[in-house]
């Protein structure tokens, strides 16, 4: 049986060669190799009888800002997502070159993906020929993003009388947004111990708390933490972390959910992360090495 460090070993060359080659290479050459990346989590999904999100955290590792998850990899779970899906989607890799031999980039697939294996809008016939021809056609790249957002706004974005919910959760929504960005600048732009003197040094505590709630906002299972605020906590960290505890606090999920309608569950995880480079120096230049 092979060990997740097998896996990940397996894993990891076609994952640099991916993401060393992805701005030269065709769509159809990037599908080919996130398929056989997708094969290797489908076996090992297969054999040790995993849940696939699960697998994709082990392989990530400290995605949940957890201090006894060792970082195993760089290899985002998004990405292992979509290759998983990508695997399921072709039971045969020849069949990728047969359906698009012609694929510019994949970046159009993406955006394709849900026609192709969701239920509720998966394409068949006559519907998935002209899909197809429009992916594998000589058009450009952005005429191309421009006919699958019309298909999306026709097959996908119809009006739902309940986002006019979405609008009551504006303040949260703008105030994790500007947390974000805030957090993103300190890391991009400065040295770690550039952070602990613009900041005054956060409260380890506290950011390890918050990393792990805001990670546990991605999905509803997941455990939440109590939590004090210093009362010495600066203006940009103890808005936010105010914001976070009135929504961990509610016994009612449906705030939550809204939430997540807006702020994408991938967004909660990457902050999640961004919050935990904070905490250490080794943390911090990992996640600085992680987005170079």
């Amino acid at each position: 049986m092979k060990s997740l460090a097998n896996l990940i070993d397996s894993i990891a060359p076609l994952y640099n060669k991916y993401k060393k080659n992805k701005k030269t290479i065709t769509g159809t050459d990037s599908l080919e190799i996130m398929w056989d990346i997708g094969d290797l989590l489908q076996q090992y999904i297969q054999t040790n009888d995993i849940k696939p999100h699960n697998l994709y955290r082990q392989i990530y590792g400290k995605s949940e800002g957890s201090e006894n998850i060792s970082q195993k990899s760089y290899i985002p779970r998004e990405f292992q997502g979509r290759c998983y899906r990508i695997r399921n989607m072709f039971p045969i890799k020849m069949k990728i070159r047969e359906d698009l031999p012609t694929l510019k980039t994949f970046t159009c697939f993406r955006e394709a993906m849900p026609f192709f294996d969701n239920p509720k809008y998966k394409l068949e016939g006559t519907e998935k020929q002209k899909l197809l021809t429009l992916l594998n056609s000589n058009m450009s790249t952005k005429h191309i993003m421009n006919q699958l957002k019309t298909l999306q706004r026709n097959r996908i974005g119809k009006k739902n009388p309940r986002t006019q919910k979405l609008d009551e959760l504006a303040d949260q929504t703008n105030l994790f947004v500007e947390f974000y960005n805030y957090v993103y600048n300190l890391i991009n732009t400065c040295s770690f111990k550039q952070v602990l003197m613009k900041t005054k040094g956060f409260d380890k505590d506290l950011l390890l708390t918050l990393s792990k709630n805001v990670s546990a906002l991605s999905k509803d299972d997941y455990k939440f933490f109590d939590f004090d605020i210093p009362q010495n906590t600066s203006t940009p960290l103890l808005k936010f972390a105010n914001m976070i505890k009135s929504l961990i606090i509610q016994n009612n999920a449906k705030e939550r959910r809204r939430f997540r309608r807006i702020i994408r569950p991938l967004r909660m995880i990457r902050l999640a992360e961004m919050i935990y480079a904070l905490l250490s120096e080794e943390n911090f230049s990992n996640f600085q090495n992680k987005i170079k």
